[in-house]
């Protein structure tokens, strides 16, 4: 299977190229390179198609002969709205449409849809599902709402549309990210010798590894469930939902000597929300965490201390999306609807 990956140099695709390429998947991979200097761990350069083109401009020639595609390209996290909402839904939503229409015509047979469980917002009745009322409150989560309502209408027996809403994202990868929650408060602790909550701890997040979720991704290539075919499934385990002040614990376990600073800005991101992932289990039973929380978070520091992360590092926002973004603007690389120059 000749399989395109959108975002393969981003947080989630260097993880899950490599993997790919290990069961014998072709690669192609489409990505505006923005981040490919922010390399954390130099690793082996994996072998495959790579091209370098933002996801606005892709051709239905750039889709001759893919079988299926891992759509993980976007602004990618809630504070890179603040940059322009209007690109947001340009490159998250318009574009993604955009993409799969083509893909359809050029007879891929699989579109698999990266969305997010960030959608629920604030779910005050306890815990979540597929069916409950949706609740985004950030131009991200909108877009992915807007995307997987549209890319519904396009599923067909030939054209099998997958539509993951994904728990939070934590783990170490080659093109590190420490702008989610996890890597966030295990930078800070690292950087600062504190771990800053910057709530009261008491939100809900669903969490799962990147390693994890790559292999998630690869089940969905693998799977013959039509009964998956244009809807929406969240993706996570049930254990893995925890209230921010748990992590407190877990990272402490690692850290000890880090301080706890409550910084009680609850306003600036009021989520919370529990999501239940029995239809998720019931279709994947062999799926579980090989990255739980713990050894995940053990791993990070590992990781991060071989890597020689320091200070500096947290306060110049190297492995901050928004902060690369605003970096390469203000350098005159890229312009204000983030194309290159």
């Amino acid at each position: 299977m000749k399989v395109l990956v959108t975002g393969d140099r981003g947080y989630i695709g260097s993880v899950l190229v490599p993997k790919l390429l290990e069961k014998g998947f072709q690669v192609v991979g489409i990505d505006s390179g923005f981040f490919e200097n922010n390399l954390i761990s130099k690793t082996r350069e994996p072998n495959y198609k790579k091209i370098t083109k933002d996801i606005r401009e892709v051709k239905i020639s750039d889709l001759s002969g893919i079988d299926a595609i891992i759509h993980l390209s976007a602004l990618s996290n809630d504070p890179m709205g603040q940059i322009n909402p209007k690109l947001t839904e340009e490159i998250n939503y318009k574009s993604s449409v955009r993409l799969a229409k083509l893909a359809k015509q050029a007879n891929v047979k699989k579109f698999i849809f990266s969305s997010s469980c960030s959608i629920y917002g604030i779910a005050a009745l306890g815990v979540v599902d597929e069916e409950s009322r949706v609740n985004p409150l950030t131009a991200y989560a909108k877009s992915k709402i807007k995307t997987e309502d549209a890319l519904k209408k396009l599923a067909s027996d030939n054209f099998r549309v997958y539509l993951l809403r994904n728990s939070t994202v934590y783990g170490f990868s080659p093109m590190f990210r420490n702008d989610l929650v996890v890597n966030n408060l295990v930078t800070t602790a690292l950087a600062f010798g504190q771990i800053r909550i910057l709530s009261d701890g008491t939100p809900w997040r669903p969490l799962i590894d990147v390693r994890d979720l790559s292999d998630i991704f690869i089940e969905f290539l693998k799977t013959e469930d039509k009964s998956l075919n244009g809807n929406v499934i969240n993706i996570g385990f049930n254990e893995n939902n925890f209230q921010v002040k748990d992590l407190v614990d877990i990272i402490r376990e690692y850290l000890p000597s880090c301080k706890v600073v409550y910084t009680g800005e609850h306003v600036s991101d009021p989520r919370s929300y529990r999501v239940r992932f029995d239809l998720f289990k019931k279709h994947f039973p062999q799926a579980y965490p090989k990255w739980p929380l713990s050894r995940s978070v053990k791993d990070i520091i590992e990781n991060l201390q071989k890597s020689k992360f320091k200070r500096k590092d947290f306060e110049r926002g190297v492995y901050t999306r928004l902060a690369v973004l605003r970096k390469l603007m203000s350098e005159g690389k890229i312009d204000q609807n983030l194309f290159w120059k």
